[in-house]
């Protein structure tokens, strides 16, 4: 009888080792996974951040180095006029500047083209109808000094037009509308006036 208990009490005992052996493994194997897991977590993790790393160099390249860029996105200037054509055909046309972001690009314009987009556009966006835009001049039109004076305020008119655009809830190019996806092409499908090769009429390709 005491022979049979102390077998019992031998399997017993072998058999709570076994399964504490059971469990200790299976303990370690946990660990290892979750080792694993964590491991795993911080790849995903580091592979995540060096993602956006990326897109935020890419931005910082798409806006440039100044980070005011989205705040003036649109940057116009008329920097000079030319003399085209002669005798009765002889007309100035102003050299328009524009910078989108990374983008810049110029055409030439005469005074009409310029009146004809203010005319079109009031009409389509309220909001532009408040510009000033400078008035037509029966005489001295060729005078050096009133297109002098034109270039100026056709300039200040092209910056308050964008200023307005870009802030008007009904525009294509509000801010909000476009973000990071304002372009030369955004600009140039607005309005044909932006266009390089549209009204190509003069030796400066535009007219």
């Amino acid at each position: 009888m005491r022979k049979i208990r102390r077998e019992i009490n031998a399997y017993i005992e072998e058999e709570v080792q076994r399964r504490l052996q059971d469990l200790h493994r299976v303990i370690s194997e946990g660990c290892s996974t979750s080792a694993d897991m964590m491991k795993d977590n911080e790849k995903l993790h580091n592979g995540t951040i060096q993602r956006k790393l990326k897109y935020e160099r890419m931005v910082s390249r798409s806006l440039g180095a100044n980070p005011d860029d989205l705040k003036d996105p649109i940057k116009i200037s008329i920097p000079r006029y030319v003399l085209c054509g002669q005798g009765k055909d002889a007309h100035f046309e102003f050299e328009v500047k524009i910078t989108v972001l990374d983008e810049t690009w110029t055409v030439f314009r005469r005074y009409s083209r310029f009146r004809e987009m203010h005319k079109t556009l009031k009409l389509k966006y309220a909001e532009l109808a408040a510009l000033e835009f400078p008035p037509k001049k029966l005489f001295g039109n060729k005078d050096e000094r009133v297109i002098a004076e034109r270039r100026s305020h056709l300039e200040k008119y092209l910056r308050d037009f964008f200023s307005v655009m870009l802030q008007s809830a009904t525009s294509p190019l509000h801010i909000n509308k476009v973000g990071l996806t304002l372009s030369k092409h955004t600009i140039c499908e607005f309005s044909p006036f932006f266009k390089k090769g549209v009204f190509d009429y003069s030796s400066h390709g535009t007219g």
